[in-house]
């Protein structure tokens, strides 16, 4: 059993607002936000069970955004960084899980069919950690097995859960996949228009 945990409780200062609650345009035409839109991308995939860490907006986003089954946690410690949610997300798991999807809310572009080509190449392969790569560059939803669990709630906070994937860079699993969107990162309103006027393209 693979889990998912999808982070959204920073305060997105550089976006200015909320990311979790910024339009996502869905194929049918239709909009959504970035957080609805992956707890509907993990919900449709293999990914069980699913957690969605808030902090910031915590009570706001919970009655606002469409959740789905998704178990939320929320972290009261957010504003120490990124990686105090990581650990809380990781830390609400159930025993018998086999690993962990981590995808952060500002990487919404991702697609089912990645997330279960990532869940069967840890299925018949094995690796600590599992991630895709599109074009020659790394992007999310990362995939960590339990066996590094210990490792991530014990990673330096000034550096986060990157220490884990760097103290494992000769036994990762690298997956190529065609779905670019694994590398969107969405940080900036700039990032944010280029993204929208990029859609379709």
């Amino acid at each position: 059993m693979i889990a998912a945990i999808i982070i959204a409780a920073g305060e997105s200062r550089r976006m200015g607002s909320p990311k979790a609650r910024l339009p996502f345009p869905e194929p049918d035409g239709s909009e959504t936000t970035f957080l609805s839109h992956l707890v509907g991308v993990f919900e449709r995939s293999r990914a069980s069970p699913l957690v969605v860490v808030l902090g910031h907006d915590a009570r706001a986003l919970r009655s606002d955004i469409e959740l789905g089954d998704a178990r939320v946690v929320e972290n009261p410690s957010y504003r120490d960084g990124m990686l105090s949610s990581i650990q809380a997300g990781f830390a609400s798991l159930i025993d018998d899980v086999d690993g962990a999807l981590l995808c952060p809310v500002d990487h919404p572009d991702i697609d089912p069919r990645v997330v279960d080509a990532l869940i069967a190449r840890f299925e018949s392969h094995p690796s600590p950690i599992v991630l895709p790569v599109f074009d020659g560059k790394r992007g999310h939803p990362v995939l960590f097995a339990r066996e590094v669990f210990p490792e991530i709630a014990n990673a330096p906070a000034s550096v986060g859960a990157r220490q884990v994937v760097w103290d494992h860079e000769k036994d990762l699993f690298e997956l190529p996949v065609r779905h670019q969107g694994v590398t969107t990162d969405i940080d900036t309103p700039s990032d944010y228009a280029s993204f929208r006027g990029g859609i379709g393209q």
